[in-house]
């Protein structure tokens, strides 16, 4: 039977709606995956919704679909250098192979992304499915918002308006479903008229309250990160009890590890003549863990203008003053490179740790600490020769404390540390390729999804060789450990990192600093030239101050060479292993193959075109055994009758439009020779008017549904 306009004008307004659900689908797919083609994506989902609307049959729909995946792949793909049979010969021979070894994860991309358009191509299927037949967008419904929302909790993707725009869309189109379902059991001819006064309404409510309540002020979250505890739960978190933390200073360092969240809070307005790491302290004992003094304090007390004897040399150049503002309390003194001394009121007392290098400001008791509002400091900036760092190629002179490594540590950490490191001659050479190592190497800055080692596991290890996503914790502590392994002391540095520049005023920068700014790295000692500051992590940069004093014409930029993929050992004797022992892991030979390979995927065409083609025969039964309990229950009779006349449509006994049911049902009886339409005809309108208090011979009733099913097999 044709449909009428406004069926088709119905089913495109619904069609256009699915549209925009699943591209709310598509965009975090899209975006989280970093894959591309987005429009071409959409054409193909534009492709499906069209080819199901027109309602065109298989031998027509699926070619079209596959000619345009098969375009797809060849174009994006190909290899220029080969014709498109070859291509996909050489595609399909590698994944065969590939997939009987067991191989799955080293499938091809262009075998990804077929599955992935077969994936569209089943979710659309179903969609249509919903909306035609069953005449609901409940569930998919659902399962959109769900998917947005577990997007936007556990990944960067912000849902926010996802949810809203599929909430809008989603709720008209259950209503307009809704209307339609409900004219249908009241077998009401279709009135456009009727239809929009009762639709209209609710699109403007839906529309209303929808933006309203996107424009409306809201409260923050009451609930916690549902992230961390659920990683805790299951295991991933390392160690039980670990939250998300608060990005911002803190003392206590023995576990690092774990996601935080950030917190752009000004804690310091700074007013400064450079650029500047702000130094807090040192720390030299790495327990696998995190970090932990190795002595007790070897405290010293100084008064303002005094020098205090930081282990990090003054440059020769002229004094310059920094003045400090702070605006949240912190009970110790920021230091820049090169700091001198202390500019404070004269009842204030510095105490200085020889072990750690942080200064606290004290009372005139020695003993209460104090956090100071407003002070200054005197620094002169330290310049590094070039010349000198190329030529030193010891760090011995200072405390061996600082080469200090758990007994427990890795091997293959020491391994990887000569392997960077051992081309080089020079400290300094060796200390930059270890710290560019990271930012060549896929590691990844990552504040959320970042994993606490589990008990028996190393920080560093895990970090370098498993997860390689971490903040500057992760980075700064494994250049420490990279740096030891390979005989170079150094030592962890906290404090925070330069801060946003807002202002400058006749030579004179105004830097805010938040608790986002709170960081970690790294100092290393090079003899005869003293501790200098590295800076592994991602994304940051450290302001050393180099002179590089040679030649123009010598110089350079420096560059570390490329470092080599390698393999890691255990893989090279596992493979080994396989070789000696015939072929544990072994791969098939496909050319052996190929003929069965041939047969059975002839054998499943044949299957495939037999079953779709004996369909009428093998579907009706399948239909019977899925709907037989409804017609128990006078609440679900409903469902079984318009089973029913699904069945009896498809050998083209449809229900006009200008038909009732009764009509409809004696056309069906003399096609079909029978009278039990007309008796279940009648059942249905009862049980549609009586509702639950009808009372009828379910066994009766049940073998003329079945007969009539049955009937239908071709």
């Amino acid at each position: 039977m044709k449909r009428s306009i406004s069926e088709i004008i119905e089913q495109v307004i619904l069609y256009f709606m699915i549209f925009l659900i699943l591209r709310e689908w598509f965009i975090p797919i899209m975006m989280l995956t970093k894959t591309g083609y987005f429009s071409l994506f959409l054409l193909f989902m534009l492709i499906c919704l069209v080819i199901g609307l027109c309602r065109w049959p298989i031998f027509i729909s699926w070619p079209i679909k596959l000619l345009y995946i098969t375009w797809f792949i060849v174009s994006i793909y190909s290899d220029a250098t080969l014709t498109t049979r070859q291509f996909l010969t050489n595609e399909l021979k590698y994944n065969v192979e590939v997939l009987l070894a067991g191989d799955w994860i080293l499938v091809s991309d262009p075998l990804r992304t077929s599955l992935f358009f077969i994936l569209i191509w089943m979710l659309i299927y179903l969609i249509q499915y919903w909306v035609t037949v069953r005449l609901t967008i409940y569930y998919f419904l659902v399962l959109t918002v769900f998917f947005i929302a577990t997007l936007d909790t556990f990944t960067k993707y912000d849902g926010t308006m996802a949810i809203i725009k599929v909430m809008i869309i989603g709720l008209i189109m259950t209503s307009m479903l809704f209307i339609k379902r409900l004219m249908q059991a009241t077998n009401t001819q279709k009135d456009w008229t009727s239809y929009l006064r009762y639709l209209t309404p609710i699109i403007v409510i839906v529309t209303v309250v929808g933006v309203a309540a996107t424009m409306l002020p809201k409260a923050e979250p009451q609930w916690p990160d549902p992230v961390p505890y659920l990683k805790n739960w299951s295991g991933n978190g390392g160690s039980s009890g670990n939250s998300v933390s608060t990005v911002g200073y803190g003392d206590n360092d023995e576990t690092l590890g774990g996601p935080f969240v950030g917190d752009s809070t000004v804690v310091y307005e700074i007013k400064t003549p450079s650029r500047q790491y702000w130094r807090v302290e040192t720390k030299d004992y790495y327990t696998s863990k995190g970090w932990v003094h190795s002595d007790s304090q070897a405290d010293e007390l100084f008064r303002s203008r005094q020098t205090v004897p930081f282990s990090i040399f003054p440059g020769m150049v002229e004094e310059q003053a920094i003045e400090v503002k702070a605006l949240q309390e912190h009970k110790f003194l920021l230091q820049a490179y090169g700091t001198t001394n202390y500019r404070l009121t004269p009842e204030m007392l510095l105490k200085y740790s020889y072990l750690n290098e942080k200064v606290i400001p004290v009372e005139d008791d020695e003993v209460t600490k104090v956090a100071l509002d407003e002070y200054s400091f005197i620094f002169r900036q330290p310049e590094y020769s070039y010349t000198q760092l190329k030529e030193v190629t010891t760090s011995t002179e200072d405390d061996g404390r600082y080469l200090q490594l758990p007994e427990q540590l890795p091997s293959r950490v020491i391994d990887l540390a000569h392997e960077i490191a051992d081309s080089y001659e020079s400290v300094y050479d060796k200390a930059r390729a270890i710290e560019d190592y990271f930012k060549r190497s896929g590691f990844k800055y990552e504040t959320t999804d970042v994993q606490v080692p589990a008990s028996g596991e190393d920080y560093v290890d895990q970090f370098l060789f498993e997860t390689k996503l971490g903040y500057c914790d992760n980075f700064s502590t494994s250049m420490v450990v990279l740096l030891r392994s390979v005989g170079i002391q150094s030592r962890w540095v906290k404090g925070f990192a330069s801060g946003e520049r807002v202002l400058t005023e006749e030579g004179i920068y105004t830097y805010e600093v938040t608790n986002n700014d709170a960081h970690s790295w790294v100092e290393s000692y090079i003899d005869g030239i003293g501790w200098m500051p590295f800076e592994p992590t991602i994304g940051f940069s450290n302001p050393q101050n180099i002179d590089y004093d040679i030649d123009v014409s010598d110089l350079q930029e420096e560059q570390l060479p490329e470092l080599e993929e390698q393999p890691k050992p255990e893989l090279e004797d596992q493979q080994k292993q396989n070789e000696s022992a015939g072929g544990a892991v072994s791969k098939f030979n496909l050319s052996k193959l190929k003929w069965v390979l041939y047969v059975l995927g002839v054998v499943l065409i044949i299957a495939v075109f037999i079953l779709w083609k004996k369909r009428g025969k093998w579907q009706p039964k399948l239909v019977v055994q899925m709907n037989r309990s409804k017609l128990n229950d006078p609440k679900n009779f409903e469902d079984g009758y318009l089973v029913l006349l699904k069945q009896l449509e498809r050998i083209y006994l449809k229900r006009g439009t200008d038909e009732t049911l009764q009509q409809f049902a004696k056309r069906v009886d003399k096609q079909l020779n029978t009278a039990k339409m007309t008796e279940l005809t009648v059942i249905y309108e009862q049980v549609i008017y009586a509702g639950n208090k009808l009372n009828y011979d379910t066994t009766e009733v049940k073998e003329s549904w079945e007969y009539l099913i049955n009937r239908t097999i071709s």
